[in-house]
């Protein structure tokens, strides 16, 4: 799964690399991997596509602009966070960002994401019973500050 969506985004990233720049960025979500994590992104002026690495996962995903004031921008999230006390999960969100000083300027970045994980069958750190494995729809909320 996760090569196929990684070829989609080089196709993408192969037509806008002469107009973009770097972005780097911190923060805590799903958007930034985990509890808190780090995004390398490749953007230019209406998109950003990225990689992130957090404690304990990672994730590649996207963003767009959809406002005219460069403060508002639409995307997808998709990764995996390691289990640490329980099983490890996959997970895909649509996620909103609200940018606070626009799109293109360093800054803090408001997000929240829709969409679901799927976590892995596992046996708890003090437990003899497999837990099932489960696929839950779920709600998420970020922040960062992106340099």
């Amino acid at each position: 799964m996760f090569k196929s969506i990684f070829i989609a985004l080089c196709i993408f990233l192969s037509s806008d690399v002469y107009s973009s720049e770097f972005e780097f960025s911190v923060g805590g979500g799903f958007q930034y991997s985990g509890i808190i994590g780090t995004q390398f992104a490749l953007k230019n002026e209406e998109s950003k596509y990225y990689i992130s690495l957090g404690l304990p996962g990672y994730s590649i995903g996207m963003q767009t602009l959809i406002s005219d004031n460069h403060h508002h921008s639409l995307g997808l999230s998709v990764g995996e966070i390691q289990g640490l006390l329980d099983g490890d999960s996959r997970y895909a969100f649509i996620t909103y960002n609200y940018h606070f000083t626009g799109f293109s300027h360093n800054g803090w970045v408001f997000g929240a994401g829709l969409g679901g994980y799927d976590e892995q069958a596992y046996v708890p750190l003090f437990g003899n019973e497999s837990i099932n494995p489960s696929t839950k729809a779920m709600f998420t909320v970020d922040i960062g500050y992106k340099f």
